[in-house]
């Protein structure tokens, strides 16, 4: 019986990284030090409203609610969507939503951050140039788009106004 349990739990938990990796990007988290930073490169105010792509564990989440902000993350990894929910519980200005971003609607947003990996972030530039609205920001973690110009680079990520 244990063997079996054990199996089955390893088996899902490969399987929830591997999607998450083949659909955007394996896990890797926001470092907790840069997470204030980023939270200020948003320019957002209690009340703005955040879009984070690929919450992962809801850190950043939990952050930008903590400040007053309405955010929105999503994740496609069915075990980090739990625990992303589960860590964001009680704050009602923080939701997780286990799914894919590419088909969600981001002209609300006033920020949107994301960590992905090279070979997303042309799409990423081109859903942004889209959808996000005038004097909104996309913030990318670690790789550039590919054709916009940054607004300004800090430690490991670039912010770009739209």
């Amino acid at each position: 019986m244990w063997p079996t349990l054990v199996l089955i739990v390893l088996v899902l938990t490969i399987g929830s990284f591997a999607v998450g990796g083949i659909a955007g990007a394996p896990w890797v988290p926001t470092f907790r030090k840069d997470i204030p930073a980023l939270l200020d490169d948003c320019g957002l105010k209690k009340g703005g409203k955040l879009i984070e792509l690929g919450c992962g564990d809801g850190r950043l989440v939990k952050a930008a609610a903590q400040r007053g902000v309405s955010v929105m993350g999503y994740e496609i990894n069915p075990l980090l969507f739990l625990f992303a929910w589960a860590r964001n519980l009680g704050y009602p200005n923080a939701h997780v939503r286990l799914g894919n971003f590419w088909n969600k609607d981001w002209s609300q947003a006033d920020a949107v951050i994301t960590f992905l990996i090279p070979r997303s972030m042309g799409k990423i530039e081109a859903k942004a140039e889209k959808e996000l609205k005038p004097d909104s920001r996309l913030i990318s973690y670690v790789f550039p788009l590919p054709n916009k110009k940054p607004a300004h680079k800090r430690l490991c990520w670039f912010v770009y106004d739209y």
